[in-house]
Parts: structure tokens; C-alpha cells; sequence
């Protein structure tokens, strides 16, 4: 370089004083660190996905209801309580009786995890079918087990048997098991269902109309 100008030296010390520098700052971004930096990056990504993900999940069979529905999920370990009943001794869980996977999704619809729970839940009434289906209420038998009942005796004396009852007449046909067997609260007034139509205590038809 004896040859060179004073100020071409100048500038080729220069740059390699620079690549130096540079070379340096590659060294220390060793493997581990770039993996580990990529590693964070994914992780955050995920968590920010997952919370993503988390507030707009839809609604699906397989789905802890209790997360949502803390109060009916509660009851199921209340003894006071027929869901609890179920649960133990038919080892039973909600998609056991709310079954009917096309309504469920219809009431769920736009259902997210951040949404504000409403106040009134929109009734999915178990069928009678679910009940009696599996062998859990069987349904030849209904009549013979509630043969004895005198809870449902008017106030002219006559005693009917609930079960006996059902579809013989207009009306008669559309009243659901749930709506003389609460599951999820501590059991109701089966004759209440009654005294809704037979409001004159009278269970004769074409007593009061």
C-alpha cells in the first residue's frame, strides 16, 4: 500500500474497520439466541391467537356447558336437585338429554365466550322421546308407576293419573316432562302444570267454559 495515496489508504481502513464491527454483531446473534428470539415470537403470536381464538369460538356439542351456564351446571351436584340424580346415577351429562345438536347451534348462534350472558336463555325443551329413549324412563311403564298417585285429586274428589292423561286431549299432548320434573331447581308443584288450564280446581273438561 506504499504506492497507494495517503487518502485511499484512509478509506480502505475505514471499511475494513467497519466489517470488523459488523462481523462482531453477526457473531453475537449466535443460533441459540435467534431461536430463542423466533420461540418468543411464536409464543406471543399463539397467546394473542389463543385469546383470539378464545373470544370468538362458536358454540359446539363437545363444549363444557358450565363455563357459560355456571347456575344449571352447579345443580348437577346439588342433591336437592333431579340433574343431580341423573348425573350420579345415570352417569348422565347435558348433551345426554339437550340432545338435539341443530336447535342447540340455532340458540347459540353468534355465541361467544366474550358476550355478554343474556338474562333469560332461550328454552330448549327436552323431548319426550329423550327421556324415554335408551332405556332411561321407560315409557310402557309410566302409567303403572304413577297408578297410585293421589296428588292429582280435584276439588270434587276425582283423582287422576297424570300419565294417563297425556294426549287424550287438545292441549294435554303439548305439556313436556319438564314441565311437572324440574331438573335444575329444587322440584316444583307437579299439579301447578294443571292448575294453569283447571284454574277452578276442576279436572273434568267443560266444567267452566
Amino acid at each position: 500500500m506504499r504506492g497507494m495515496p495517503k487518502n485511499m489508504r484512509l478509506i480502505i481502513a475505514a471499511v475494513a474497520c467497519v466489517l470488523v464491527v459488523a462481523l462482531a454483531g453477526c457473531a453475537a446473534q449466535s443460533p441459540q439466541s435467534a431461536s430463542n428470539a423466533t420461540a418468543d415470537a411464536e409464543t406471543s403470536g399463539a397467546g394473542e391467537a389463543g385469546e383470539s381464538s378464545a373470544s370468538n369460538s362458536m358454540w359446539s356439542m363437545d363444549i363444557d356447558c358450565a363455563v357459560c351456564h355456571a347456575e344449571q351446571g352447579a345443580s348437577m351436584e346439588d342433591s336437592a336437585t333431579l340433574a343431580c340424580e341423573h348425573a350420579q346415577v345415570a352417569d348422565s351429562t347435558c348433551i345426554t338429554c339437550h340432545n338435539d345438536e341443530a336447535l342447540l347451534a340455532e340458540v347459540h348462534k353468534d355465541a361467544t365466550a366474550d358476550k355478554t350472558m343474556p338474562k333469560k336463555l332461550k328454552k330448549t325443551a327436552v323431548t319426550a322421546e329423550t327421556c324415554q329413549g335408551s332405556g332411561c324412563h321407560d315409557a310402557g311403564n309410566h302409567v303403572e308407576v304413577t297408578a297410585d298417585v293421589t296428588e292429582f285429586t280435584d276439588t270434587n274428589g276425582t283423582t287422576v293419573n297424570p300419565h294417563e292423561v297425556m294426549g287424550l286431549t287438545e292441549g294435554h299432548a303439548d305439556i313436556t316432562c319438564s314441565d311437572c320434573h324440574n331438573v335444575h331447581t329444587a322440584p316444583i308443584d307437579p299439579t301447578s302444570t294443571c292448575v294453569s288450564c283447571h284454574h277452578a280446581g276442576v279436572y273434568e273438561c267443560g266444567t267452566c267454559h
